[in-house]
């Protein structure tokens, strides 16, 4: 039989490697790095005027308030 029979042209395909799935183990750079922008986030978010307060910035904080049963 010839040589070219013998393979098959998917033979030549460079087969990708196998790839044991699951979640990369976290670094000391990229732990420290969520931990300061988790700090940030909860800092930004401490800095935002309430939906109260803006309400009352234009001018309409009591019916805000009436709603609430405040």
């Amino acid at each position: 039989m010839s040589e070219l029979c013998k393979h098959k042209l998917t033979d030549a395909i460079p087969q990708p490697h196998e790839d044991k799935g699951g979640k990369p183990a976290p670094t000391h750079e990229t732990a420290a790095e969520q931990a300061r922008e988790e700090a940030e986030s909860r800092q930004a978010h401490d800095a935002e005027a309430s939906i109260r307060d803006r309400m009352v910035d234009i001018g309409r904080g009591n019916q805000q308030a009436g709603r609430q049963g405040q």
